[in-house]
């Protein structure tokens, strides 16, 4: 008799010890480019992204912040911040003081401190510091040191922008990630972040309507769909939460509409470095009056009314004076902004051929069929937002969130508390989440390290209760 009840009381403590994890694990799935608009396009075709939808939480759209450009997202998804509050002004930044240039991941400068302002954690220093493992795929910066934290990053897995296709393989890198949750759930909290560029890739290279962005699509909905499958598979959607997001939409080119700011000026020498291209262009310039009237009377940005619109009397670039651009994009106030800002209206796009740059012009930038940077609130720059999990409602569709909203829930399902003041919304958010989630209690953050305390007592109590009955029944 006492071999069964401790056969029972062990085999008890496996069942807990499967299924019972240490706390919420997260994986955020980032793509780049990818429209909400695009998506409800080919939405009947996607099975990955229809799975999400079912079983989770999906908004109508994900707004990004000004300028919609890689680098100003990523790091609003991992600050919270707007992107004059987190510094990253844009994708290529120049600091006047310094004399040196961001390039957008691709420069020999670009992994100094000096961009990153110090004051301010990126979410993997956050989690990390909370004894929570992170794992990064392909995210800028998350390879680089901050304060006392570096995450490890095995060079495949580090951010290349020389290799374009380096994301692609992203599937390859499932079963480990499964294996690593698996393996350590009871001990230790998983935080995974993803980013895929193909998208991205295919809208810049061949535009929207191809065949090779139809491709694009069906392999990042088989990325997601196995990635979930392998999920339930292990039944690790009851501690693990997913996320799938983008960080700004593309829109296509319209190749009548490209402006060659060189042809504003007789004396091209008043411009001394233009930063950034296509949807938006930053003028360094130390005559800003007179570059900001050459370029006001400049007969190509004058408004032209569309066969679609023929009222719209919009201008096709607007030119700003730094003080002067919208409060509503959060982004004047930046660091490393200059006297004059150009942005072009969608479909537009803002070139020079011999003024200095940041990029480098080249014969191949008219050549893009699809690009990011506009207006923030124009549809066509929306991203997505789903997520499936413990903590998500299921098959429910909220209302449309921001990009900067996005921290405070990924902090939220690790049970940590921002360390820093975001731009966030919880109001945007809160509807995402399960009814129980707010209210439940402290232990179910993090439940094992209790349960694990307790349990070896209640063996203990068991194995010497079950002892004395034993004796009891021998002596009778």
């Amino acid at each position: 008799m006492l071999f069964f009840l401790i056969s029972y009381i062990f085999s008890c403590r496996c069942v807990a010890l499967n299924q019972l994890a240490y706390g919420q694990n997260l994986i955020v799935f980032m793509i780049d480019g990818l429209s909400n608009k695009l998506l409800a396009k080919y939405a009947d075709e996607l099975t990955g992204f229809n799975e999400m939808s079912i079983y989770g939480s999906t908004t109508d759209y994900l707004k990004p912040v000004y300028p919609t450009l890689s680098y100003p997202n990523w790091i609003s998804i991992f600050t919270g911040l707007y992107a004059e509050n987190h510094g990253f002004t844009a994708d290529y930044m120049w600091d006047e003081t310094k004399q040196i240039a961001f390039m957008k991941g691709r420069g020999e400068n670009d992994t100094i401190s000096e961009w990153w302002q110090q004051e301010i954690a990126p979410v993997w220093y956050t989690i990390g510091k909370s004894n929570i493992d992170v794992h990064c795929y392909w995210i800028p910066w998350c390879d680089l040191p901050y304060m006392d934290l570096i995450v490890k990053v095995p060079n495949e897995r580090k951010l290349n922008f020389s290799d374009i296709d380096q994301s692609e393989s992203v599937s390859t890198y499932f079963p480990s990630i499964i294996e690593w949750i698996s393996k350590y759930q009871m001990y230790r909290q998983q935080f995974v972040l993803l980013r895929y560029g193909g998208i991205e890739n295919a809208l810049r290279t061949f535009g929207g309507g191809s065949r090779e962005i139809i491709e694009a699509l069906r392999i990042v909905d088989l990325h997601i769909l196995d990635l979930q499958r392998n999920l339930a598979q292990m039944n690790l959607f009851e501690s693990t939460n997913l996320m799938v997001l983008s960080n700004h939409g593309m829109y296509t080119v319209n190749n009548e509409v490209q402006y060659f700011i060189d042809e504003c000026f007789e004396d091209l020498s008043k411009v001394e470095l233009v930063v950034n291209r296509h949807a938006m262009m930053m003028l360094f310039t130390s005559y800003a009056d007179e570059v900001f009237y050459d370029l006001q009377v400049c007969d190509q940005f004058a408004p032209q009314a569309d066969y679609d619109n023929e009222e719209d009397s919009t201008p096709m670039v607007t030119i700003y004076r730094t003080d002067e651009l919208p409060t509503e994009f959060y982004w004047k106030n930046s660091r490393f902004m200059p006297s004059i800002v150009l942005i072009a209206k969608p479909g537009a796009t803002i070139l020079t051929k011999r003024i200095p740059s940041i990029p480098m012009h080249d014969e191949h930038d008219r050549d893009v069929k699809e690009i990011g940077g506009y207006d923030n609130r124009f549809d066509g720059m929306h991203g997505i937002f789903m997520a499936r999990g413990p903590a998500f409602k299921i098959n429910h569709q909220a209302a449309p969130i921001e990009v900067v909203d996005i921290y405070q829930l990924m902090l939220n399902i690790l049970a940590i508390e921002p360390p820093h003041k975001h731009n966030g919304t919880w109001s945007n958010v809160e509807n995402l989440l399960n009814n129980e989630w707010e209210t439940r209690p402290a232990h179910l953050s993090k439940n094992s390290s209790d349960i694990l305390s307790i349990r070896p007592f209640s063996m203990i109590f068991l194995l010497f209760f079950s002892y004395i009955l034993y004796i009891n029944i021998c002596l009778c």
